[in-house]
């Protein structure tokens, strides 16, 4: 009787019942009562309980529920290939990640950048890298360095850039701490970060916390993650100097700001390869210029 019962509550819910560990038929029903109850901040998907212990810098299982929908906004270019298609997959991929964050080294322990990290395939994040770090950042096979801050880069910087081959992009992120992250300063930055033609890409700050955190808290939304699991990322890579300001930016983020970015960016470009009135005059005299002085030549022949 329970069984046929629960099995119709579950058609009438839309099918939607996701997988779980041990836990009794109760405390089900209460879940999916206190579920009902409640606007859900997030789309249908499997759940992975997973909680980061404050002060610790660990993580235990949870009633967190880290759930995944599908990109979650129209960009104007199909970014779909650069997230998993597969819920399993995804769920792996959120722990692997969550993982990462607490065992990044906030110290330099090995060839790689200190707060080094995979975001998706083809896309890294890390601190400010040093000449120690090239070696390892050789074997990525870099095609893109995305520095979110401006200064006089190191001549050994740019040699590596030079000699690898490698796109160096430049966006003068102000400190988050200093000033609200302009609009503008994230669609610039996602306009490089989610270009597939880009990758593998590198995307950096000085200690790759508080500004590349936001950057790819950003991308984690766009990929429609839990918002609980984008803020124990942020925090993993920026502990001990978790800023207010950025789990803040990071909650509060309207991903429709992100709504036809690269439609809007095919249109800036054809906007400025179109030759402005001055310059179609100016090829105009020059023009006018080269058939008067023919003419002129040729009159004085004759």
């Amino acid at each position: 009787m329970n069984e046929k019962m629960n099995s119709r509550q579950a058609s009438e819910h839309g099918g939607k019942v996701s997988r779980r560990s041990t836990r009794t038929f109760v405390e089900e029903e209460q879940q999916q009562q206190q579920k009902n109850g409640q606007e859900s901040r997030t789309s249908s998907g499997d759940e992975m309980d997973v909680e980061m212990v404050k002060g610790g810098g660990e993580f235990r299982a949870t009633n967190v529920a880290v759930v995944f929908r599908p990109v979650a906004v129209d960009l104007g270019m199909d970014v779909t290939d650069l997230f998993p298609a597969r819920l399993e997959d995804r769920d792996k991929q959120v722990l692997a990640v969550l993982q990462g964050a607490k065992a990044s080294t906030k110290s330099k322990t090995d060839e790689r950048p200190i707060n080094f990290g995979k975001v998706i395939p083809g896309v890294y994040r890390s601190s400010f890298p040093g000449e120690e770090d090239f070696n390892y950042l050789k074997t990525l096979g870099l095609k893109t360095v995305l520095s979110l801050v401006k200064k006089d880069f190191p001549p050994e910087f740019e040699a590596f850039m030079k000699q690898n081959g490698i796109r160096h992009y430049v966006i003068d992120m102000q400190g988050t701490k200093k000033v609200d992250i302009p609009e503008e300063i994230m669609n610039s930055i996602m306009e490089i970060v989610l270009e597939k033609k880009n990758h593998p890409l590198l995307i950096h700050c000085n200690h790759g916390k508080h500004r590349t955190g936001c950057a790819v808290a950003v991308m984690r939304h766009v990929a429609g993650w839990n918002i609980d699991s984008i803020i124990q990322e942020y925090q993993g890579f920026a502990a001990p100097k978790i800023r207010d300001c950025d789990v803040s930016y990071i909650t509060q983020y309207k991903v429709s700001s992100l709504e036809g970015l690269f439609l809007r960016r095919a249109q800036r470009l054809r906007i400025a390869k179109k030759p402005s009135p001055n310059e179609r005059m100016l090829k105009f005299l020059m023009l006018t210029a080269i058939i008067l002085s023919i003419w002129f030549t040729t009159f004085l022949i004759w």
